[in-house]
This record gives structure tokens, C-alpha cells and sequence, in this order.
């Protein structure tokens, strides 16, 4: 028994150890592998720094969504700026056409901070709409920086006009990685009283209406692409009310708002203030009514009858250099499932209309999908803000209307009179106009103030206390029968008047409304009349000459000598119904005041 026990051992013992050892062996080596992983410092050969200016309303949930990437990607260092958009366009025209880029870099991991600043300041995740991604609170701006290795303002819009202003680094396009419709905010008290609940309470009747139950503020459509999505709605609001004459209506809509239109430095209008100002509607979106960011006090959101053009967010690399693989990245996680709950548990819809998570009740915000509408074409988009331009602006204007004999011939398909349309058309326009605009009314023909060819209608002066008076005495011009057209020493004259009376802060201009050319034979001739006008002409109180020519016996390079000798325009129309839509056309473009533009 001993013997076999001792027989026995030699056969288990071996075995034993060689376990033991490989146990050994393999923990070590194990250990030894961490312990060198621990220690793998740094950790890549190069680190990519990324700098993304958002906007504000959108920079906290991106913050976070670049901080995980960050935590993923060990060699990527992520910046996420909160910028408003007008500044980053502001650096992009001037560092353009080259410069772009040069925010993202590559640095040795020995020399990279251990830290980055996406990492070492986590924000903390979202579990519902909160007032910290309200945009005032969205983190501080940063002006005059260097272009941003990817931008992600609110809007396409902001993308067309960098491109307009010559940053052609900036795509036409960007990708959409979130969005929130264009509202009525309204105080839930205000909303109750007026009938929200049971629907009877729209943008009809508070933006449309000639006399709203509530002030509608709007933020600029000039600078605010929520103001001009808002715009759209007023155009559409006016096709639908008025189809035979929609510009009217929205011309009309346009000029209640514009005494109420507020210049903005953020995204969204500020909130009212002062005793009673809880009685307004402010045009802002879905997402500032969640996060509290209109007014603090709680609001509903009233719904257009269709979906307006809104904040799309649209995601632009910026950079050709090391960085562009990490905004691809960045805009990869933007897109994913969890970068989209991110994005909608902070009060934004996903790119095609999904909800944002954690809807409460009793706001009116839809639960549903809410598909946003397209973007106008530039082409169209430019003539909404060109009508917009027209009635927010004040001006100082002489009219001068063409009473000579041919003024007399029929419209074709017409019972009215050149005159007689020109006359409406300018009636019309008229009411349009701000009250705090100056307006004269001259006419001209021949000799009809003694040796003159021209005589004083209105005096300039204010158009709100005089709107009736104007409208009456225009409706009182006649055409004087076979007389001629002293168009040169007329247009002399009311260029002489403007310059005298050139007034500051004020678009001043001569509106020439005539149907031919000159042909009083003991006036001045054009060669003259060019020499004078160059001899008036201040480039620092300009006074552009704007032509509307009526009719086909116009000689439009005649007319286009004159205009351009005092930085004008001519502008012809077959119709004189055409004439408001050009005047107020014409008024934006000339709304660039000096000193900050020179004509």
C-alpha cells in the first residue's frame, strides 16, 4: 500500500505544478499587460483639437454630445462654442476666401493637455426640457474668434448669407441634425381668456388681423430667420384672405408689426416688459416656449394653419485641415440615436419633425411628427425681405408724377388711365408706408405754374397726421390735355429740393413716376441736366433718383443715364398696377444709410 502511495505521487505532482506555473505565467503576464496599459502615456501619436460654434440654442446638447465622443475618440479634443450666428458670419466674410481651417491642429499627445476642455467640464445629461438650454443661458459668446473648424447655426439661412457675403468655404447646404417650428407664444392666461383651448385662437386672428385682440412682437426677418419664417406665414395668411391682391394684405400686416419688431442679438425676441406686457404674443419656437426662454412665465404655443420655414440647424464642416475627420465624427454622434434623444430631451424635434422627449401637458405644444417646410428659394426669399425692407423703413421722399398728355391713354384692358392706375397704385402705397415717413407730391408737364414746368402738390412732411389728406389730394391730379413733358428741368428741380433738405437717418430719395421722354423744346437739354446733377451729387447725403417708367413709349437708356448719375435705378413696368411692388423693392435696396455705406 505504501509503495503504490508512493508510485502514486510522482504522477500527480508534476501536473499540479505545471498548472500552478501556467497560472503563474499567465497571471503575470496579464498583470504585467495592464500595468503597461496603465502606463501607455500618451496614448495616441497625435491629438486633433476641434473647435464648433453653435448656436446657442442648440450648443448645451451638443456639449454633451461631443464630450462622449470625446471620451471615445482618446486622441480627439473637442470645443464646443455657444456663438450667435450674425458673429460667426461676421468672422467667416472676414477671413474669407482663406484662413479656414486653421482652429483645428494636431499636437504631439507629449504635448497635448492631459484634460480636455471637452472632458473637464461634463455637462450633465438630460433627463427632461430644462431652462439650462434656454438660449440665454446657452454658455458666453465669443467674438472676433478665428473660424470654427464646423458651424451649426439655426438656420440654412445664416449658410446663404455667409455665401452672399463671400465666405464660399461655407457649404450652401449643411445637414440638418434637429429642428423646432415657428410659434405664438402667448401667456397662458392671455391664451385662456382669448379662446386657445377650444381652438378658436390662431394666427388669423392675431397676426392677420387689422385689429389683433393682443401686440404681436417679431423678431427682425431681416436678421432672424424666426422673423422670417413668420414673414412666409404673413404672405401666406394674406394669399389666403386677399388673393387678388396678396401683397397688399402683407404689406398692410407687415406695417401694424414693424413699430413692434425687435432687433435682436440672440435667436429668440426678448420678453415684453414693462405694466401689461404680459398681453403679448412674441413669434418665437416651439423650444423656447419648453424651456421657459420667452418670458419666464408660462407660455402656450399657438401653431400656424401650415408649417413654416424654421430653425433647421443645419451642421457645415468649415475645415480642409486635421480636424475634418472629427467634425465627421461629431456629426456622425449628432445623428445617431443617442446624439437625437440628446437633442429632443432638450426641447428640440429631430430633423424630420419628431417630438421632443418629456412633452407636459397644458402648453399646446403637438406631440406628433411636425414636418417643417422648405426654405423659399433665394430668389423668392429676397423679394419677402425686399417687401419687408420697404415698409420698415423711413424715408424722406419726393414724388413727382408725370401729368403731361400721353399720362391720359388708355391701360390696355383697361378702362383706367395711365394716370389713373399710377394714382391708385400710389394711393395704395401710401397707407403702407410708416407713419414717421416724409412724403412730398409734385406733378409736372408743361408751364403749369407760370414758366414751370412742375408745381408743389404736398409739401414734405410727415405722412401719419396728413395719411388721409395725401391720399385725397393725389386722387385730385388731373392730366393736362396735349401737354408736353418737361422730365429734365423737373427732375432738376426735385433733385435741387432733396439735396437742400437732405435729412439724417433717413433713406432720401426723388420717385420719378412717367410714361415718355422730355420733350419741352425750350428746357434744358440731357447733357446739361447730367453736368448739374454731377455738380450736386454728395456721396456722404445721397439722394437717389428712382424712375418707374409706365408704358412702351419709355426710353429706358435716357432714363438710366440720369439714375445712375445720382447712384438710382429705373425700373419699368407695363402696368401701372406694377408700381408698389417696385417702390417698396427699390426703398430696401437704397436702405443702406451712410457712413456705414457709400453709394
Amino acid at each position: 500500500m505504501a509503495d503504490r502511495g508512493v508510485l502514486a505521487r510522482p504522477e500527480f505532482w508534476p501536473v499540479s505544478l505545471l498548472s500552478v506555473a501556467l497560472v503563474a505565467v499567465l497571471g503575470g503576464w496579464g498583470t504585467a499587460t495592464y500595468l503597461d496599459r496603465t502606463r501607455q502615456v500618451p496614448a495616441c501619436v497625435e491629438r486633433t483639437t476641434l473647435r464648433i460654434a453653435a448656436a446657442p440654442s442648440i450648443a448645451p446638447p451638443v456639449r454633451e454630445i461631443a464630450r462622449r465622443l470625446a471620451l471615445r475618440e482618446r486622441c480627439l479634443d473637442i470645443t464646443v462654442e455657444a456663438r450667435e450666428s450674425a458673429d460667426v458670419l461676421r468672422d467667416l466674410a472676414r477671413t474669407a476666401p482663406g484662413g479656414v481651417g486653421a482652429a483645428s491642429t494636431r499636437t504631439p499627445a507629449s504635448k497635448a493637455a492631459s484634460t480636455p476642455a471637452s472632458k473637464a467640464a461634463p455637462n450633465a445629461p438630460s433627463t427632461a426640457p430644462s431652462a439650462a438650454g434656454s438660449p440665454s443661458q446657452a454658455g458666453a459668446t465669443i467674438a472676433g474668434s478665428a473660424p470654427p473648424d464646423a458651424w451649426l447655426p439655426e438656420s440654412t439661412l445664416w449658410l446663404r448669407r455667409a455665401r452672399a457675403a463671400g465666405a464660399f468655404q461655407v457649404p450652401a447646404d449643411g445637414v440638418s441634425v434637429a429642428g423646432t417650428p415657428v410659434v405664438l407664444a402667448l401667456d397662458s392666461r392671455s391664451a385662456t381668456r382669448l379662446g386657445w383651448r377650444d381652438h378658436s385662437l390662431g394666427w388669423t386672428g392675431l397676426v392677420a388681423a387689422t385689429a389683433p385682440p393682443l401686440p404681436v412682437v417679431l423678431p427682425d426677418p431681416a436678421t432672424s430667420p424666426i422673423g422670417f419664417g413668420a414673414l412666409v406665414g404673413i404672405r401666406a395668411l394674406a394669399r389666403s384672405a386677399q388673393p387678388n391682391d396678396a401683397a397688399a394684405g402683407a404689406a398692410a400686416t407687415m406695417r401694424r408689426l414693424a413699430p413692434r419688431t425687435a432687433s435682436l442679438t440672440g435667436e429668440n425676441p426678448p420678453a415684453p416688459t414693462g405694466p401689461g406686457t404680459d398681453e403679448a404674443a412674441v413669434v418665437t419656437t416651439e423650444q423656447a416656449v419648453l424651456l421657459g426662454g420667452v418670458s419666464g412665465r408660462r407660455q402656450v404655443a399657438v401653431y400656424p394653419p401650415s408649417a413654416l420655414p424654421s430653425p433647421d440647424y443645419p451642421y457645415a464642416t468649415l475645415t480642409t485641415g486635421p480636424g475634418r475627420d472629427g467634425a465627421t465624427a461629431l456629426l456622425r454622434a449628432l445623428l445617431a440615436t443617442e446624439g437625437a434623444t440628446t437633442l429632443t430631451r432638450n426641447g428640440l424635434r429631430t430633423p424630420k419633425g419628431g417630438p421632443p422627449v418629456g412633452i407636459p401637458s397644458g402648453m399646446g405644444i403637438r406631440t406628433g411628427a411636425y414636418k417643417p417646410a422648405r426654405l423659399p428659394g433665394e430668389t423668392d426669399a429676397l423679394a419677402l425681405l425686399n417687401a419687408w425692407g420697404g415698409v420698415h423703413i423711413s424715408a424722406r421722399m419726393l414724388a413727382v408724377f408725370d401729368t403731361s398728355g400721353s399720362m391720359g391713354a388708355k391701360v390696355p384692358g383697361s378702362t383706367e388711365t395711365r394716370l389713373s392706375e399710377t394714382i391708385k397704385a400710389a394711393q395704395g402705397g401710401a397707407q403702407l408706408l410708416l407713419g414717421t415717413t416724409e412724403l412730398g407730391i409734385w406733378e409736372f408737364s408743361n408751364d403749369l405754374d407760370g414758366e414751370r414746368d412742375y408745381q408743389e402738390v404736398v409739401p414734405v412732411g410727415p405722412i401719419g397726421p396728413r395719411r388721409a389728406e395725401i391720399v385725397a389730394e393725389l386722387g385730385r391730379m388731373k392730366v393736362k390735355p396735349n401737354g408736353t413733358s418737361g422730365l429734365y428741368d423737373t427732375t432738376l428741380a426735385a433733385y435741387r429740393d432733396a439735396t437742400r433738405n437732405w435729412t439724417p437717418g433717413r433713406i432720401n430719395m426723388v420717385l420719378v413716376l412717367t410714361d415718355g421722354k422730355d420733350d419741352n423744346a425750350s428746357g434744358i437739354s440731357r447733357a446739361d441736366l447730367l453736368r448739374e446733377l454731377g455738380g450736386l451729387v454728395d456721396r456722404k447725403r445721397p439722394v437717389p433718383i428712382l424712375f418707374i417708367g409706365v408704358g412702351p413709349e419709355i426710353d429706358p437708356d435716357e432714363l438710366r443715364q440720369i439714375a445712375n448719375a445720382t447712384g438710382g435705378q429705373v425700373a419699368l413696368t407695363a402696368r401701372p398696377s406694377g408700381i408698389r411692388q417696385i417702390f417698396f423693392t427699390a426703398l430696401a435696396e437704397f436702405s443702406c444709410l451712410p457712413p456705414k455705406c457709400r453709394r
